[in-house]
């Protein structure tokens, strides 16, 4: 552009508006999509050095003015997140705690027994953590890493935190999370209660458009320590948690999942209200897509030119991300509830299964078997 507009004939005004308005979109796209580049003072710097070329009059002033603004603040935001996610692990690792269980009824339900009121901050928590995967990311992960190993490393070759990696972490949890609610209760009418309490909040969550919370909500239900549970499950309503059990039935590459996310897209698209265009995909099925799209076709021509029409759509996928992570959650918070979600204690598959043996003792001889085991092992 600089070469094109070098001769004093050609550097019309018109040209000079055309070529900075230009560099100015480059570097507002840049700077708002990967601020993580920007994150060093020598990038700073450069992209100053390229904005000040097009400070010309008032008007360019202002919007590079602006876009510096809109820069720093999402900086100051990266910094408070990534400060955010040292302590809240750092918690994480100092509470060691295993989960009690209660004759008498414990855990969330005792807090809030709300199911909406539950998946509105699970929806807090979700979008806070979906908003801070930076497509970037996303793209470099899908470059470098084998599909088995996106989001297993908690920092990116920056060595700033991986929030691909934290939101994966995220989806355990809550999985974890679910299966203990239930595996609290010792006594089977609240064990029945907290299991249809969580199927109420995987319902409300689907409701509200947030598909990855449903999911974690659905697989913690569906995890063996809760589903040998045969004297609970008899008094289950399991209607409802058959209907949420279709959406991760993976036939026909998940066609009942993505029916009705699409449908929560076509409900997005024309809602006037943020609380109307919150759509949360289920994450690692999201990047499992964004896998098959970007290594499933030749990305240069046999020509030696670039397939634009596998980038075209690795873009679209990207685009809809972009527009997703954007919406703004205006629920109202209940801290209370959010910190209970954050760092109540979970176990892991072996102490959930002592639990769950706790709850209802082995029957057949391969579960007598697996509790000798696993007392054994303690």
């Amino acid at each position: 552009m600089f070469a094109q507009n070098a001769d004093s004939h050609n550097f019309a005004k018109e040209g000079r508006g055309r070529m900075f308005a230009h560099i100015l979109r480059l570097c507002s796209e840049w700077a708002t999509n990967i601020p993580y580049d920007f994150k060093t003072e020598y990038m700073r710097t450069r992209l100053n050095e390229l904005l000040r070329l097009c400070a010309v009059d008032k008007t360019y002033q202002q919007k590079t003015t602006e876009l510096q603004s809109t820069l720093r603040s999402s900086l100051n935001k990266l910094d408070r997140y990534e400060k955010a996610v040292a302590n809240l692990q750092k918690a994480l690792s100092e509470n060691t705690n295993l989960p009690e269980q209660s004759d008498s009824m414990t855990g969330l339900f005792v807090l809030c027994n709300d199911a909406k009121t539950v998946a509105q901050q699970l929806t807090h928590i979700e979008m806070e953590r979906f908003s801070m995967v930076g497509v970037d990311e996303i793209v470099q992960s899908l470059a470098s890493d084998p599909l088995s190993e996106i989001g297993r490393h908690s920092k990116n070759k920056e060595g700033t935190i991986s929030s691909i990696s934290f939101y994966i972490e995220w989806f355990n949890r809550l999985s974890a999370f679910a299966a203990i609610e239930v595996l609290k209760q010792t006594k089977k009418r609240n064990r029945v209660a907290v299991f249809e309490f969580m199927i109420d909040i995987a319902k409300e969550c689907c409701e509200i458009g947030n598909f990855n919370s449903m999911m974690a909500i659905v697989a913690g239900l569906s995890l063996p320590a809760v589903s040998r549970l045969k004297k609970t499950w008899c008094r289950v309503e399991k209607a409802k948690l058959e209907i949420l059990q279709h959406q991760l039935d993976p036939s026909g590459n998940f066609l009942s999942y993505r029916a009705t996310i699409k449908a929560a897209q076509w409900r997005a698209d024309s809602a006037r209200g943020n609380q109307q265009k919150i759509v949360i995909p289920f994450f690692v099925l999201l990047l499992k897509d964004l896998f098959l799209i970007y290594h499933g076709h030749p990305r240069i021509l046999p020509n030696a030119h670039l397939n634009f029409m596998a980038f075209n759509q690795l873009a679209e996928q990207l685009r809809d991300v972009i527009q997703w992570k954007s919406t703004v959650c205006t629920f109202e918070k209940n801290p209370q509830v959010l910190q209970y979600l954050l760092i109540t204690s979970v176990s892991g598959e072996k102490d959930s299964m002592l639990m769950s043996f706790e709850c209802e003792p082995p029957e057949s001889s391969s579960e007598r078997d697996q509790h000798k085991k696993l007392k054994g092992g303690k």
